[in-house]
């Protein structure tokens, strides 16, 4: 077989005959190549055999490292200070090694009864969430310009006043079917992804709305928007309330209220800039709404999948059912929320087209609708005191009153000075009363139950903003643009009244 293959190769390097008969002639030689061949052989095994060796050695390698990530523990079992504990699990399609070239455990790995972060450190969850409450920030300050642009860019275009509160009407409208669909993306494909595609929707939306003219266009659009932020709104409040500890949730959530309020007054300056182009005004908006994708993609915290077997299942209810039993429970939440949603809908929609109406140039709209809506942060933190120890009824009541009486101050004196004001006090009382609503249901609510009343109360309040656009606007056509303080007066008077019959149904029902 040797004297084949070295026949072989002498005859693919050209070897003659006469050389061949020259190796069969001389044994020494003969015995010299066959030393060589085997020499070849024994090499090449070696070299196959110790790429095998060395692949399963990096191989072994590669887990023993895996492993001591996943537990923190050096291989004689005494924990490396220089190994941090992430304050969120991380979870997705890829693994980390894959997708950032280094590894942290994933949320599988922890035990049942571990908590899905890091506590102890007093800022530990502000840092978990500094992407998150970035990005919200960034999130808010376009969706408060784009709000304030539509119903401008709607008069722009010469639509009647009705036009313009249909329009706006289908943005909570979105918000009803998002609650009823977003739940089930989430689920599938968690909140880091779900905040990163309805933020690139809301991008691509504020231009369209930008470039679209047909009425029927612009409700479509404004239907999306709605749709795409009950999306984003549902992915961040269930990212925070995944990933912060109970002992500091008031903190958190009262932080992430307070960038509400000031992102999206910041966002009412920004009209000032290219005031002279809506179209540029709206590219501003998206780029907001693209720029927020960036803090929550490239800092720390991302979301905890929390296992199916580690939850309190609880009997499934209707929302038939749902709605009974919180209006046996808290009368005031049905009607309160509705209201509420009637109230908050018909200033952001329509204040600014009674302000174009009233002569308000660009600059002094966008410096009245930012100090007016960064003022409504002042309150909240008092009130929330209050309702501490004041009836939360009763509070309803009392802003409610105000309120109205307010709304009718600015119905029959249409005086600048006025104007400004009494819509301030209006904004700063009025915009408390929907958290009044849902801490007094809350209140009342059994624990395992509050996120799906949360739920139902949202829908509640999105049913009431879908239909105060539309009714405000209506009054602002018969009576003209001061209608929309009618319409708020009233809304106002009915939420004091319902206010009132539920603390009449609890003081019979404690006297029996």
């Amino acid at each position: 077989m040797t004297e084949g293959v070295t026949e072989q190769i002498g005859k693919q390097n050209g070897t003659s005959d006469t050389a061949d008969a020259g190796y069969h002639r001389y044994p020494a030689r003969r015995q010299e190549a066959r030393a060589a061949e085997t020499a070849i052989i024994e090499a090449t095994f070696k070299g196959v055999m110790s790429n095998i060796e060395d692949a399963a050695a990096d191989d072994q390698a590669s887990k023993t490292y895996e492993t001591r990530i996943e537990t923190h523990d050096e291989p004689h079992g005494e924990p490396d200070p220089d190994i941090e504990a992430p304050a969120v699990a991380r979870t997705g399609p890829l693994s980390e090694a894959k997708l950032f070239g280094r590894q942290t455990p994933p949320a599988a790995a922890a035990p049942a009864d571990a908590a899905p972060h890091v506590s102890g450190v007093a800022g530990s969850s502000y840092r978990a969430l500094a992407g998150l409450l970035c990005s919200y920030a960034l999130l808010i300050v376009g969706n408060g310009l784009f709000q304030t642009l539509i119903p401008l860019r709607i008069l722009q275009s010469g639509y009647p006043t009705i036009v313009i509160g249909l329009i706006q009407s289908c943005y909570y409208a979105g918000f009803i079917l998002g609650a009823v669909f977003n739940r089930r993306l989430i689920d599938r494909i968690g909140q880091h992804r779900t905040f990163v595609a309805f933020s690139a929707a809301a991008s691509i939306l504020a231009l369209a709305f930008g470039a679209a003219q047909s009425p029927w266009t612009l409700g479509a659009v404004r239907l999306l928007t709605g749709f795409a932020f009950m999306g984003l709104y549902t992915s961040i409040e269930s990212w925070l309330n995944g990933t912060v500890e109970n002992e500091k949730r008031g903190q958190v959530f009262g932080s992430y209220a307070a960038i509400n309020y000031l992102a999206v007054g910041t966002g009412q300056f920004l009209l000032n800039v290219g005031a002279g182009s809506g179209g540029q005004q709206f590219s501003i908006a998206a780029a907001l709404f693209a720029a927020a994708v960036m803090p929550v993609t490239l800092l720390e915290g991302w979301p905890v999948k929390v296992a199916d077997e580690t939850l309190h299942r609880v009997p499934a209810r209707t929302w038939r059912e749902s709605v009974r039993e919180m209006m046996v429970s808290a009368p005031l939440a049905v009607p309160g929320c509705i209201l509420a949603g009637l109230i908050y809908s018909s200033f952001y929609a329509m204040m600014p087209v009674y302000l174009e109406r009233s002569g308000f140039s660009t600059s002094d709209l966008a410096t009245f609708m930012g100090i007016a809506l960064i003022g409504a942060l002042v309150p909240q933190w008092p009130m929330g005191r209050l309702s501490d120890k004041v009836d939360r009824r009763r509070l309803v009541y009392y802003t409610a009153s105000i309120s109205a009486a307010l709304s009718l101050v600015l119905f029959c004196f249409d005086v600048r000075a006025v104007t400004w004001a009494a819509t301030l006090v209006y904004v700063a009382v009025t915009f408390t009363q929907y958290g009044l609503i849902v801490s007094h249901v809350q209140d009342r609510t059994e624990a395992h139950h509050r996120v799906a009343i949360s739920a139902l109360l949202l829908v509640l309040f999105s049913f009431g903003g879908m239909t105060g656009p539309a009714l405000a606007s209506a009054m602002m056509t018969i009576v003209g643009p001061s209608g929309l303080f009618l319409f708020n007066a009233l809304s106002c008077a009915l939420l004091a009244l319902s206010a009132r019959r539920a603390l009449g149904i609890h003081l019979r029902s404690s006297q029996a």
